[in-house]
């Protein structure tokens, strides 16, 4: 089900990062990130948290370049850190599986071209996985960004 579909600028976040090497699936390097930073107190496990992945080129690309983050609210050790730059973009939100990220994708894509839009050649896309407070839920809320030239 689709929540919202709009344009909005992201603010600057300081996050941890991982850099994904190509073939590395998602699911346990946000894991072992999350497990790190909990140990750490260096996220807010009483709140929605979310994590982060930044594809920098089309995802059909065999070497696609993608980092993991997420979040972070203070120091951490061995984890590399950084402050993810303000995004234009176009954004839609989703939960439950009604829609697959494949629509989803062409939804958006449609609508930046509706608007008149042109996306931007330095990162391909943003997903962002919201983790509700009852981990056991089935139903995370995913937003995908497709940043916006100029």
């Amino acid at each position: 089900m689709i929540l919202h579909l709009g344009i909005r600028t992201t603010d600057p976040i300081k996050v941890a990062y991982k850099v994904l090497r190509p073939w590395e699936s998602e699911g346990p390097a946000i894991s072992q990130l999350l497990s790190l930073l909990i140990g750490q107190h260096s996220i807010d496990v009483d709140k929605y948290i979310h994590s982060m992945v930044v594809q920098y080129d089309p995802t059909k690309d065999t070497n696609t370049r993608r980092e993991l983050m997420v979040p972070i609210n203070g120091s951490v050790v061995g984890l590399e850190t950084k402050v993810f730059p303000s995004i234009r973009g176009a954004f839609l939100v989703y939960k439950d599986t009604d829609t697959s990220q494949e629509e989803c994708y062409k939804i958006l894509r449609k609508y930046i071209e509706n608007q008149g839009h042109e996306t931007s050649n330095e990162f391909h896309s943003i997903e962002i996985m919201y983790i509700p407070e009852d981990l056991d839920a089935q139903d995370f809320t995913i937003e995908i960004i497709i940043p916006l030239a100029g």
